[in-house]
């Protein structure tokens, strides 16, 4: 039915955000723009649109227009080129140049697509850090949900200018962005092209609240200082928050992090000053309990649709697939990601015993799994362990890899000084499978 995702169209609409320095009526006549076309090509209730190659005001504007039509919306941070849209019913892509008047190409696919679920908004692309990108559902209400977990942990409100240097187009940005418009805030969407450039922002007072990953929050706290002002709150998520990341941003700012966690799967879940913050009104961690370790679960407010080409889930539970510590207040602090049986070759392989071994060899910082069609015979899949550390031995490594893989399972190796992480801080599978191509 239209109105269920139309309710997240009045939630932007009726707020009074702003996107940059454009007026609410301003984009509320883009939208309207794009529904226009939207309606003319056949989009309407129950189709799932894929919008590709637009800016972030753009995209968020179209998604508005997909949800004021009953459609829902697929996001993605990759090329044109680099995507399989057969389960999208419409693409969307920027206007051709030249054609000002036209902000959008809306093109049908040739073949139908099937029918959504009922309760589906967004869908969005998993980080990929070590297996292929998954397409995660994000229902209406659960959007809704952590657009209030957003404004209650980072007081938003219409005072506000949210400035949002990371793509929109994957989870984070898109949480913190949508949490913003709602709000009634102003959101300034410019790219992080210098790090100087998004500091002197806070600095002379042009935003008063950012959002960034640790990679970028890093970038900034070099900077010299360049105006009088400082910001209310800086939220870092798409990333663990040391301690020492922490102090360089009260130094530089003046204000401590707010943590931001979730998953592309659920969005925000927890936020706050410490470990992985606390959980948002509509979430409840079940496990662990209180003063004891364990991964941790979550019971949301309304289902996890789960990943596409799957049945859409009902259950609210959720493993995150995080080990945390939880403490006697409630606080969870990360401890290492959960380390379990990876798919190859459709078989399950258990990489924990070698994770266990590999993370107590001297100089190893990280130990990840990965998954890659084997080079000259793509049907056969490799499991590679990824070791880093700046000092590791090489022969040391290879030792230990050796005396637990006479018990079993021998992935291949590959060591590191340090792993490649793109620019949301997430493992870098692109740059890690150049690298093994090139080794061979």
């Amino acid at each position: 039915m239209p109105e269920v995702r139309q309710r997240l169209a009045d939630a932007v609409l009726s707020s009074g955000g702003r996107l940059d320095d454009a007026l609410p009526e301003a984009t509320a006549a883009r939208v309207a723009r794009c529904v226009e076309q939207l309606r003319k090509a056949g989009a309407g209730d129950g189709d799932l649109v894929l919008l590709i190659g637009l800016a972030s005001d753009t995209l968020l504007v179209a998604a508005a227009a997909c949800w004021s039509v009953g459609a829902a919306v697929w996001v993605t941070p990759r090329e044109p080129e680099a995507i399989q849209a057969d389960d999208a019913s419409f693409v969307v892509t920027p206007s051709p140049a030249g054609e000002r008047t036209v902000e959008l190409a809306v093109e049908r696919q040739m073949e139908a697509a099937g029918r959504i679920p009922r309760a589906l908004a967004l869908v969005h692309e998993t980080s990929g850090s070590t297996g292929e990108p998954k397409l995660a559902r994000r229902s209406v209400d659960s959007l809704l949900a952590e657009h209030v977990g957003y404004r209650e942990g980072l007081g938003l409100d219409v005072h506000d200018t949210v400035r949002i240097p990371v793509p929109v187009a994957h989870s984070f940005g898109c949480g913190v962005a949508l949490a913003a418009l709602m709000s009634g805030c102003r959101v300034d969407l410019r790219p992080f092209t210098t790090a100087a450039g998004v500091a002197v922002d806070l600095d002379q007072g042009h935003a008063t609240k950012l959002a960034v990953t640790p990679a970028l929050l890093r970038l900034l706290t070099r900077t010299r200082r360049r105006g009088g002002s400082q910001p209310q709150a800086i939220l870092v998520g798409a990333g663990l928050v040391s301690d020492e990341l922490d102090k360089a941003c009260v130094a530089r700012f003046g204000v401590p992090i707010t943590r931001g966690y979730g998953s592309s799967e659920t969005g925000g879940i927890c936020i706050g000053p410490r470990g992985l913050g606390l959980p948002i009104p509509s979430v409840e961690i079940v496990r662990p309990e209180p003063e004891s370790r364990g991964e941790l679960v979550v019971r949301t407010a309304t289902p996890v649709l789960g990943y596409a080409h799957e049945p859409a889930r009902e259950s609210r539970l959720w493993n995150t697939g995080d080990v945390v510590d939880r403490d006697a207040s409630g606080q969870v602090w990360f401890i290492e990601r959960k380390q379990g049986a990876l798919r190859a070759n459709g078989k399950f392989v258990d990489v924990g015993p070698v994770q266990a071994v590999l993370g107590e060899v001297e100089g190893v910082t990280e130990v990840v799994f990965a998954v890659f069609p084997r080079g000259d015979c793509s049907e056969f899949e490799d499991v590679f362990a990824l070791v880093a550390g700046p000092r590791v031995s090489r022969e040391v490594v290879e030792r230990a890899l050796h005396a637990i893989a006479s018990h079993g399972f021998a992935p291949r190796l590959r060591i590191f000084d340090e792993l490649p992480r793109t620019n949301l801080g997430k493992l870098d599978r692109s740059a890690i499978t150049e690298w093994i191509k090139r080794d061979g």
